[in-house]
């Protein structure tokens, strides 16, 4: 039996239960089992919000799980989501996929808990073993509800008093987190070996990091970006796995691959591919395997303002410890054909036009001695069918040679209708004009909605390409 999590009134009940039961067996002459040697303990989830440990078995061998966490009583929750808010699971290191989760099917509760009891029997491999606690849930008669746990600002909300209408049901804030403080110290997960040798089990940091690993963008808070420049001498094939945040129209924490020469997307996490990842709805996973022709490239994950391993929202995906953009070689004779660069310097600046507010019409002049490729970086406001801050380029005539098309931008961060373009444009020489015009909200030092990730550049840049 598992010794964790018991009461001191537990204890003494299972001391003479033992004292029972072993002058049974020993008048009955049957032997005693030995205690199970424990392999993996998951606890201190006051401290962080998921615990993790890897371990590997030789052999087929049989694991005994003991989880003790909680979840909410109601019977209504999303389709492939669990209404547990403190649970494990266990992961195979390689495949990345679920072998066992804690749910309500397979716990049983015990007054606020609920407790998973299992025996596994497990092929040899590795494994990753998890415990979330991302929140906390209380119910009074039929109402049920959840507050999420912040651990970065736990301390000053633990301090405030009690207040509202909701305090005097203990349904407040700083109720329900004292709440959560009396009960997560018997929050967590155990792992014992049964039979065996547990000298025989080795263990590991969890995520187990597989072979030929290049580029590893670990997005570890919000409002984040990661980039890793890299060149390719021959084509070869590059295995993307990336784990983020989406729904099913667009994705909040997402990767993609930029070709350096070209600005164009080679590839892209999208919302029609990214499949459900575990945990919350809204966790996002793509795997694949690309092409790459020879050349430059530079890859890059951004996160938005909430649900990162900083502080998961809602409950984390299965494999949070790899949040982010991981890219590796399958084939073993492709390693020498990768290297990684620095990120490219933007080229000069020849124009621009940014910090751009509500109700202005800006322009700024620029001049091109001979035929050359520009490359134009601008953040605009989407309207329904149009831009609504957009911006466009005009040669000597008067003639657009250039504009910012609502159906040719990509998504800018913060809200939805937050766009941008980084294209590179062909010209003649000649003498041209850069224009940005906005409408009368949402603009740099006004937003209406969540800003887009880079607020100082809202306008437009047109760049010398080196």
């Amino acid at each position: 039996m598992p010794l964790f999590l018991k009461s001191k009134a537990a204890a003494i009940f299972l001391a003479l239960h033992a004292v029972v039961l072993f002058l049974a067996l020993a008048t009955a002459g049957l032997p005693l089992r030995a205690e199970e040697p424990r392999l993996v303990a998951l606890h201190g989830l006051d401290a962080a919000e998921v615990r993790s440990q890897g371990f590997t078995l030789p052999r087929p061998m049989k694991v005994h799980v003991y989880a003790r966490g909680a979840g909410l009583r109601r019977l209504g929750h999303s389709r492939g989501e669990s209404p547990l808010f403190a649970y494990g699971w266990i992961l195979n290191a390689t495949t990345r996929e679920v072998v066992w989760q804690m749910d309500v099917a397979n716990s049983r509760r015990d007054r606020d808990y609920l407790v998973a009891d299992q025996y596994l029997d497990l092929p040899a491999g590795s494994y990753e073993v998890y415990y979330a606690n991302h929140a906390f849930g209380q119910g009074l008669f039929l109402a049920q509800w959840t507050r999420n746990l912040d651990r970065r600002d736990l301390p000053a909300k633990l301090s405030e008093r009690p207040k509202g209408f909701l305090a005097a049901f203990g349904a407040d804030e700083a109720s329900l987190l004292r709440q959560w403080r009396k009960q997560v110290g018997n929050y967590g997960l155990e792992l014992y070996l049964p039979g065996g040798d547990p000298a025989e089990v080795g263990l590991f940091e969890a995520p187990l990091r597989w072979a030929r690993v290049v580029v590893l963008l670990a997005a570890t808070r919000d409002q984040g970006e990661w980039q890793q420049a890299f060149h390719v001498q021959r084509p070869v094939a590059l295995h993307v796995y990336a784990l983020g945040e989406g729904s099913k129209r667009r994705m909040s924490d997402y990767g993609w691959i930029l070709d350096a020469r070209t600005r164009k997307r080679v590839w892209e996490m999208t919302p029609d591919l990214a499949q459900y990842a575990g945990g919350a709805s809204r966790n996002r996973r793509q795997v694949e395997t690309i092409q790459l022709p020879a050349g430059d490239y530079v890859a890059t994950f951004v996160t938005d303002d909430s649900h990162s391993p900083a502080d998961w929202t809602s409950a984390p995906p299965c494999d949070p410890g790899l949040y982010g953009l991981t890219l590796s070689l399958p084939k073993p004779g492709d390693v020498g054909a990768l290297s990684l660069r620095a990120v490219p310097e933007p080229g000069p600046v020849l124009a621009e036009l940014v910090r751009v507010g509500d109700n202005q019409n800006r322009s700024a002049s620029f001049g091109l001695a001979s035929d050359r490729s520009v490359r134009i970086y601008a953040l605009g406001e989407a309207g329904d069918s149009d831009m609504a801050d957009t911006a466009w380029i005009e040669d000597a005539a008067g003639k657009r040679v250039w504009e910012m098309v609502k159906a040719q931008t990509q998504h800018a961060g913060g809200a939805a209708k937050n766009r941008f373009v980084d294209e590179l444009v062909a010209l003649p020489k000649g003498s041209y004009t850069l224009h940005v015009k906005t409408d009368d909200s949402h603009a740099y030092g006004d937003w209406n909605s969540s800003p887009p990730r880079d607020p100082e550049h809202y306008g437009a840049t047109v760049y010398g390409v080196k």
